[in-house]
């Protein structure tokens, strides 16, 4: 495995990479095909159980993966207030175009990399499923392309998974605080709903979205299932390839859904049913990369 990381953006993100490295006795001129890891944490931070462990489960599967550390403040800052004039380093676009920069390192890197650059998926959870849904309807767009001085091929993603996604960010949560946070941290002072309908893919689905794997539970008070519920509407009316699971039990933020991403004394984030995701996916792109 060749494993670096790399800044990226003007606000010190962070991509890492675990790269898989060609063997002389085991198809030493395969390219491996790529999974973009974006982590959630409501924009505040990036949480460590939706990035590491998941490459590890992936790069076992053969991919090589790369999990994006988008720029943020940091919980401490939206929870004290600190400095409310600040425009916080996750505002809207500034973690979309570090995404997007991850995706032209790839491209750029394809040949040195030994990866497949028409087999790149991105997969997002929770806040991180709101910023790969965000790629998912705006790769495509003028005014993003022309920000990063690319041809919108180098950013496409080729399939995209989203985990209990905040696809909404009208109706994000059932909680109210965690609204205000994260408002605040994608918007800063303007909360418009004009703004939160710009940053909420359900509302920019088009027929370029690529194909999506979408995963939720009944019981996510977090991000409720609608979210994924009316994503998976819209991607039906433009007619894009997509596979919904919804599991009847389950809190936010289970991950991989065993003890490798448990984080809770009562061990609720641990779902057995909800971990079948990680297989489902894991097929689900193997047919849409064939």
């Amino acid at each position: 495995m060749k494993y670096f990381a790399q800044k990226i953006g003007k606000n010190e993100g962070e991509a890492v990479f675990y790269l898989q490295e060609p063997s002389d006795e085991i198809q030493p001129e395969r390219k491996a095909p790529v999974l973009v890891i974006v982590p959630g944490g409501a924009y505040m931070w990036t949480s460590d159980r939706e990035g590491e462990p998941v490459a590890a489960e992936y790069f076992s599967r053969g991919f090589s993966c790369v999990v994006v550390k988008y720029a943020t403040e940091g919980r401490k800052f939206f929870k004290e207030n600190t400095n409310p004039e600040k425009i916080p380093c996750s505002v809207f676009p500034n973690p979309l175009l570090e995404l997007a920069q991850v995706m032209i390192l790839l491209r750029k890197h394809a040949e040195e990399w030994k990866i497949d650059a028409d087999r790149i998926a991105v997969a997002g959870f929770s806040a991180g499923g709101n910023l790969a849904g965000q790629l998912s309807v705006y790769w495509n767009t003028d005014w993003l392309t022309e920000q990063l001085g690319e041809n919108s091929q180098m950013i496409k993603p080729n399939a995209t998974i989203l985990a209990y996604p905040m696809l909404n960010c009208i109706h994000a949560s059932e909680r109210k605080m965690i609204n205000q946070w994260g408002n605040r941290a994608m918007l800063g002072e303007d909360v418009s709903e004009e703004r939160l309908k710009e940053v909420s893919p359900v509302y920019q689905v088009n027929e370029d979205v690529p194909p999506t794997f979408l995963w939720h539970t009944m019981e996510d008070t977090f991000v409720p299932v609608e979210n994924s519920l009316e994503y998976a509407q819209q991607l039906r009316k433009y007619k894009v390839p997509f596979e919904l699971h919804i599991y009847q039990n389950g809190e936010h933020g289970c991950a991989l859904g065993d003890e490798r991403t448990d984080s809770l004394p009562d061990h609720s984030q641990i779902n057995m049913q909800a971990a079948t995701w990680v297989n489902l996916s894991a097929g689900w792109l193997k047919q849409i990369f064939s």
